[in-house]
């Protein structure tokens, strides 16, 4: 009666897990989403910048800058 009782135990378990995995993933979806367009508004403020720049330069926000070889 036990070895019933643990068993119903642990599906009812794996059956609430699944459920909070379900969620989880379509609120990864969401977020996949969100980057998604703030990555396109960064782009388009970048473009942005480049373009204003009166002297022509390129933007440097990350990455290492160029180094002078001469």
């Amino acid at each position: 009666m036990s070895a019933i009782k643990d068993i119903l135990a642990g599906l009812k378990t794996a059956i609430e897990l699944n459920g909070k995995v379900v969620s989880v993933g379509a609120a990864v979806e969401r977020l996949a989403t969100d980057v998604r367009d703030l990555d396109r508004r960064l782009v388009r403020v970048e473009t942005i910048i480049e373009i204003a720049r009166p002297d022509g330069a390129v933007l440097r926000i990350a990455g290492k800058a160029p180094s002078d070889d001469k």
